[in-house]
């Protein structure tokens, strides 16, 4: 009989809490790949922007430029990690933003860690101006910290703290924290996040992959300014997947059913949400069409008030110019 999972079980489930070690970072720091494209830095000349939405008392566009590939989330394998990791460089991360900016997008979403920390100094110095919202977890802060569900709440705010100086326009819980505080029955522990959030002056917001606990945030009302939303439900345990298909899968599933799952929840709560896991990280991404489709169904079927949040990896074509351009078409 397997074992009744706990808090930290859940947790060590996740992939995404795996960060790069050093070597790592050196290793892919001085990768070179042929075939590459090209991105220098420089500053970003001024741009339309796309259609924007409001986030607190700030406007973000609503297509964000995300964070995973930079930093080595791949949502496929170690390999694919390594990957990515050997691409961006922070030259390259830095160019790679710059470039977003100059396309129309004016806000990044990104992690607290401490590459992060290192690069945004380099990115405001090349002249970019892109706003920044923080996704906050305790393990980002200190992977040391006890995983229980009092230590993860206060190792996060730890991580908001730290974030703040950065002047991220919104700081929000990760999404696999808030599941797991779900499931052991912690949720309202959040009240104390979003506090300590609001006491550093910044928009609060909590992230999910459930749609069912969207809701439950909503109708708890713990006063946070934002939600995001992943449109597949990532941190099914298990057990979850036993009663649903009577076997569990190797490795992380997209199941097609779940986009409107959560859209339906999206669409009912009141506060702005960003959706992530548009293109399911990579697997809806085999044809400009099948990007398009992705897209279109996501905009749709979100609120007017609503964004997405996209991860671009453009080693092998300027994702940039094609994303956006398909997002404009779209949004227009």
């Amino acid at each position: 009989m397997e074992d009744k999972p706990t808090f930290e079980s859940d947790i060590e489930a996740c992939s995404e809490f795996r960060q790069p070690s050093r070597r790592e970072f050196l290793a892919g720091a001085t990768a070179l790949t042929a075939g590459a494209v090209t991105l220098r830095p420089g500053r970003a000349a001024a741009a339309d922007r796309l259609p924007t939405v409001a986030l607190g008392k700030h406007q973000v566009t609503r297509f964000i430029v995300g964070s995973n590939p930079l930093y080595g989330y791949s949502h496929f394998n170690r390999q694919y990690d390594q990957h990515m990791l050997e691409w961006f460089t922070d030259d390259r991360i830095v160019a790679l933003l710059l470039a977003c900016e100059k396309a129309g997008i004016d806000t990044w979403q990104a992690s607290y860690n401490a590459s992060m920390s290192r690069q945004f100094p380099k990115l405001r110095d090349a002249g970019c101006k892109i706003q920044f919202i923080c996704l906050a977890a305790s393990w980002h802060f200190d992977q040391t910290l006890p995983r229980t569900p009092d230590a993860v709440v206060e190792g996060t705010i730890k991580c908001a703290q730290a974030a703040a100086p950065f002047k991220p326009i919104g700081i929000a819980f990760h999404g696999w924290a808030t599941d797991m505080l779900y499931r052991a029955g912690k949720i309202d522990a959040l009240r104390s996040y979003v506090n300590a959030v609001h006491d550093l002056g910044i928009p609060a917001g909590i992230s999910t992959h459930n749609p069912a606990i969207l809701a439950a945030l909503e109708e708890k009302d713990f006063g946070n300014d934002f939600y995001m939303a992943s449109l597949y439900y990532l941190s099914r345990r298990p057990e979850d997947w036993q009663r649903d298909i009577g076997a569990q899968p190797v490795g992380e599933v997209y199941v097609s059913t779940d986009p409107p799952k959560m859209c339906e929840v999206v669409r009912q709560v009141r506060r702005p949400c960003l959706v992530y896991k548009v293109l399911a990280a990579g697997r809806r991404c085999g044809s400009p069409g099948e990007i398009r489709a992705a897209f279109e169904f996501a905009y749709k079927n979100i609120k007017p008030t609503d964004a997405c949040i996209v991860g671009l990896y453009p080693r092998y074509s300027d994702q940039v110019a094609e994303d956006t351009a398909m997002a404009r078409a779209i949004l227009a």
